[in-house]
């Protein structure tokens, strides 16, 4: 990439010089750093570095002691901070093309991608271009991630594409185990080859770029008890769930495949082993009205048998390979969409509480492939100023994230931990926040499961009648004998910008003790409950860090004994 003129050490040596020069300032900005390229570079024949070389660079700098760490530089290093401001590298990779079991009306069908995707989505996009290769996609998509500036070791694995569950069950291992290969090999030089998917994960456990969550989606009615010991052994810790809606009447109009009995049943099993959930939801599909959408949100929150940690809003709209595009076409149904489709979504926005994430609002289909429904690719941004204006506010955790807290300034903030006690799936929730004192940002969190016995799960009067769940319920027990005797720790984050498991820098909310403080009060709340273990359904990659609290892996779980 650089020209002769210069060895690599001297023009190393200048690059250096350009960083320590805009350091000196005391807000280095990405202008700054080019005004100082153009002028210490000039006459020397060396064609300006990469954003991804001054990162390198930087990172080098700050551990060699010649320069602080500066949490204002990095974000000017990074083309798009959005991507990692939540502490993590989300990175999406796609299956290839398998039947789907549903026929769902409104799901676009592409013969060259999964069910529900279309080729122009910027995710499906790449997984085409690389031909569904898991490997290929991890590794492509953190490089890219580096060379925008973005610390990418932290890696948030979201795996898409139709129903997971249904899919080979050789095939799912062989996928899963080619990205921790991935990931392993993006720190070594001498790429090592495993044998198995858990020596890739053992491996994962103290890598350069370790998978600390790994979500899959599927569909409620293929969450069985089966599936779940599947998916812990994969190492999942998210499902992502198509609910869709709470109408049966809908589900049975758009084709859906199952009724709402499915989705408390997966929910109640999801809860039994300490799972996140995530629910889909589509707004505005065929038989629905904003009223009924509205009241499905109310239910959603307000009956303990769903109670979701994230949700995802997905206004219905028509693509021309689903079915629905002849239903839009000759009249049958017309989507909701303009200031309708508006005022619905800020309804739905207030009814959010503030322990669950609200983590999309349209799904990223290209404008050009939208043939009926809402076609306003920044709605969300839409939808939030609106609310601004008419003096309204979303609670829910993404919009208090510290991240995303205009005008708050972290290093200033006083901290507090808060608690929130709610039922979920008989069971109770106890939502555990690290927030400032007027509680405007979220600086970290815990989900914390108290969950009830089995036989008081089977005799409750909403779950008593299903003999499934009964039979799913004894089988997930019997696969985990840990349960019945372990409060679950489902989810712990800090927010701030990504860090390095190891690496520290001023003024980030990463790294000041949040985690240990609030893994403690999960300890303390467990112990007092009655529990003899805490159980953390822990991505492969934070193993290392519950070991240094104390805790061991048992039955695909980190787990401290209490007693």
């Amino acid at each position: 990439m650089f020209t002769q003129k210069l060895n690599q050490k001297a023009q190393n040596t200048l690059f250096e010089n350009v960083i320590l020069e805009t350091m000196k300032n005391e807000l280095p900005t990405r202008a700054l750093l080019a005004t100082n390229a153009r002028k210490l570079l000039k006459g020397t024949g060396v064609q300006f570095p990469t954003l991804y070389h001054y990162w390198t660079m930087y990172h080098q700098l700050v551990k060699d002691g010649r320069v602080t760490p500066s949490e204002s530089f990095e974000k000017s290093l990074r083309v798009k901070d959005i991507r990692t401001d939540s502490g993590v590298a989300p990175i999406t990779v796609l299956t290839k093309p398998y039947p789907c079991p549903g026929k769902c009306v409104y799901c676009p069908t592409e013969v060259q991608m999964p069910k529900s995707y279309v080729a122009s989505e910027p995710a499906a996009a790449r997984a085409l271009s690389l031909k569904f290769d898991p490997y290929e996609q991890v590794w492509q998509r953190v490089t890219t991630l580096e060379h925008n500036g973005h610390e990418a070791k932290k890696i948030e694995l979201i795996i898409k594409g139709g129903t997971w569950s249904s899919y080979r069950w050789d095939y799912r291992k062989w996928f899963i185990k080619r990205c921790f290969d991935a990931a392993n090999h993006l720190g070594q030089i001498k790429k090592t080859r495993y044998g198995s998917l858990a020596a890739s994960q053992k491996a994962n456990e103290t890598a350069e770029y370790r998978i600390i969550g790994l979500t899959i989606e599927t569909r409620p009615d293929w969450v069985t008890a089966k599936e779940l010991v599947r998916l812990r052994e994969l190492g999942c810790t998210r499902v992502e769930l198509g609910v869709q809606t709470l109408q049966n009447d809908v589900l049975d109009l758009t084709n859906r495949g199952h009724h709402i009995d499915a989705t408390i049943r997966a929910n109640a099993l999801l809860r039994m082993l300490g799972f996140k959930t995530d629910f889909h939801m589509l707004p505005g599909q065929p038989g629905s009205t904003p009223a009924k959408d509205i009241e499905d949100m109310r239910t959603l929150f307000n009956d303990h048998r769903y109670c979701p940690d994230m949700i995802k809003l997905y206004p219905c709209v028509v693509l021309p390979s689903a079915e629905l595009h002849e239903w839009a076409k000759d009249g049958r149904f017309t989507p909701l969409e303009g200031d309708e489709l508006k005022e619905t979504l800020i309804t739905l926005q207030t009814l959010i509480p503030r322990y669950c994430r609200v983590s999309r609002l349209i799904r990223d289909f290209p404008e050009n492939e939208i043939s009926y429904g809402n076609k306003i690719t920044n709605l969300r941004t839409v939808i939030e100023d609106e609310m601004k204006v008419r003096g309204l506010a979303c609670e829910c955790l993404r919009c208090r994230e510290v991240g995303h807290v205009p005008g708050f300034d972290p290093s200033k903030a006083e901290t507090k931990i808060f608690e929130h006690f709610f039922d979920s799936a008989a069971g109770t929730e106890v939502f555990i926040t690290v927030e400032d004192l007027e509680r405007k940002a979220v600086f970290a969190f815990l989900r914390l499961r108290l969950p009830a016995t089995l036989n008081t799960l089977l005799n409750h009067p909403d779950y008593k009648d299903d003999k499934r769940l009964a039979k799913e319920a004894i089988e997930v027990t019997e696969s985990f004998p840990l349960i019945g005797d372990t409060a679950f720790v489902r989810e712990l984050h800090t927010y701030g910008t990504a860090l390095n498991l190891q690496q520290n820098s001023d003024g980030a909310s990463q790294h000041r003790g949040y985690g240990r403080a609030l893994m403690q009060r999960a300890e303390e709340l467990a112990k007092e409950k009655g529990f003899n273990h805490l159980s953390v359904i822990s991505g492969i990659g934070v193993r290392e860090y519950y070991k240094m609290l104390g805790y061991t892996e048992r039955e695909s779980y980190m787990v401290k004994s209490l007693s």
